[in-house]
């Protein structure tokens, strides 16, 4: 069991200020990987030669540097939001499974955070189907200029449902990324053969990679689909 408390050293805006900056910061440093991952789930390196290397080159030659980060702007850009909401859906989560002495258990903590992720990703989600479309068009011609524009367009030639397409494929994924994350919560002390609270910052760090693979491989499928979904009609797969 764990005690809900509210950390006093931030506001909540500087919290989501941090926040924000922190996950800007990450998606731009990742955005050649991501870029690579979503053209290998839509089917664009068909053909060619696999791995991200070979991919992010490939991209580097036909459209130039600044295509390895197509969409990026727009990842960032909904992470504002995308956190406010979050944080939000989290507090009501968390009264909402804390018991009268303000206890709250692992199990009900994780689910906390998987629902509070998942209704973000849903309000969210027309941006995320954006950036995958601006990802997987060619940069020298575009077939959305940004982000007002791929939304204006998709919503009067595809019509507004087409901007939550793939959308349900969220929510299933949620299922396994949850198991996942109780999944590996629930062995920490086993695999690290301590108490959880003694962990040195080395193996809370390897904890939360340990977590983001178990729990990314075990929803990977579900996001790949998703992928292919949210540029169809868009692209030929």
């Amino acid at each position: 069991m764990a005690t809900w408390r509210r950390d006093g050293r931030l506001t909540g805006g500087q919290r989501l200020l941090c926040a924000g900056l922190a996950g800007a910061l990450s998606l731009s440093l990742t955005a050649p990987l991501e870029l690579a991952t979503v053209l290998a789930q839509v089917g664009v390196v068909r053909g060619h030669a696999r791995g991200p290397w070979a991919t992010g080159h490939r991209v580097w030659r036909a459209e130039g540097p600044r295509a390895l980060w197509k969409g990026n702007a727009v990842a960032c850009l909904r992470l504002f939001p995308c956190s406010v909401v979050q944080l939000a859906a989290y507090r009501k989560f968390v009264v909402m499974f804390t018991d009268d002495l303000g206890h709250i258990s692992q199990w009900s903590s994780i689910m906390a955070g998987s629902l509070a992720g998942m209704v973000s990703t849903i309000v969210t989600y027309p941006t995320d189907l954006i950036k995958t479309r601006l990802i997987v068009q060619n940069m020298l011609e575009p077939s959305y200029r940004g982000l007002l524009h791929a939304f204006s367009t998709i919503y009067q030639q595809e019509g507004f449902l087409a901007l939550y397409r793939g959308v349900s494929l969220t929510v299933v994924g949620a299922l396994p990324f949850s198991a996942g994350s109780l999944l590996v919560h629930m062995n920490l002390e086993k695999i690290w053969n301590g108490p959880r609270d003694q962990f040195s910052l080395p193996q809370n760090f390897a904890n939360v990679c340990l977590a983001a693979a178990v729990t990314q491989t075990l929803s990977f499928p579900f996001e790949t689909v998703k992928r292919k979904m949210q540029v169809s009609p868009f692209h030929q797969i």
